[in-house]
């Protein structure tokens, strides 16, 4: 589909949550939200977690950048810098307690290309939109199925 196999079941999850597809489609721009920061937090994590290992490493390499993901960025640098600046409302989102590490601000990055070429590719304004027309069926079973979805939410 244009979109990482993670951020599908994501997707999936978080649509498979609504009562019906229609009222997502009706809500789209808030279940886009929802998906976004499943998707966001998920990636975040993960990258958070692979830094932290890798702080312990004999590779230099993969210590430096780690060092550099987990450093934590100043209030000035993110308001004065347009590319942190531009994903600072959905970073804003994920991160409630702590401090924003570079890597939530590279993944929310990352993400807002991603998702948008991925929009582009279907010609459409919402990711709820597409994955609902295009999995529909899909999402239907997993609103069925809830160990599923269990399974997914891993």
């Amino acid at each position: 589909m244009g979109i990482s196999e993670e951020a599908l079941h994501c997707a999936l999850y978080i649509l498979s949550q609504s009562k019906d597809l229609v009222n997502a489609i009706d809500n789209k721009r808030e279940m886009d939200e929802y998906i976004y920061h499943a998707i966001l937090k998920t990636a975040t994590d993960k990258r958070r977690a692979k830094a932290e290992k890798n702080l312990e490493s004999n590779n230099e390499v993969d210590r430096e950048a780690a060092e550099k993901d987990l450093s934590t960025l100043s209030r000035e640098e993110l308001l004065t810098d347009p590319h942190y600046r531009a994903v600072l409302p959905i970073v804003a989102k994920i991160i409630t307690t702590g401090p924003i590490l570079r890597l939530h601000v590279d993944e929310s990055a990352e993400l807002v290309f991603k998702l948008a070429d991925f929009k582009r590719k279907y010609r459409a304004l919402s990711i709820t939109e597409v994955v609902v027309t295009q999995c529909g069926s899909l999402i239907e079973r997993f609103h069925n199925n809830p160990p599923v979805l269990e399974e997914i939410a891993r």
